[in-house]
């Protein structure tokens, strides 16, 4: 089956999460850290991801090459730091807070 072609607006949205750095590394004081997206993983069945609003910005270390990054233990990610819907929900609070901003300016 061959992927679904992102929309302009998935596009725009996920531009401006990953814009926003990595949320963990943002969390430990390091804000600003080059993120990649993490489609969350839940309610999708076995090897779905979510859609392309379901997303989080993770840098690599904390996204699949450390043995603290989500990929290599999601249960010890979430006892660290929280499930993928709460930093799902926080990530959506930063973007909307960073659109009020640019609409200030």
């Amino acid at each position: 089956m061959a992927k679904k072609a992102k929309t302009k607006d998935e596009k725009l949205h996920m531009r401006a999460v990953a814009d926003l750095g990595c949320i963990i590394c943002d969390k430990m004081g390091f804000p600003g850290s080059p993120a990649e997206l993490h489609h969350i993983i839940s309610n999708t069945g076995m090897g779905k991801k979510a859609n392309n609003y379901e997303v989080i910005p993770l840098c690599p270390h904390h996204h699949r090459n450390s043995e603290e990054s989500y990929h290599q233990s999601p249960k010890d990610f979430t006892e660290k730091w929280g499930s993928q819907e709460n930093l799902l929900i926080e990530t959506l609070e930063r973007k909307a807070d960073q659109e009020k901003l640019q609409q200030v300016f």
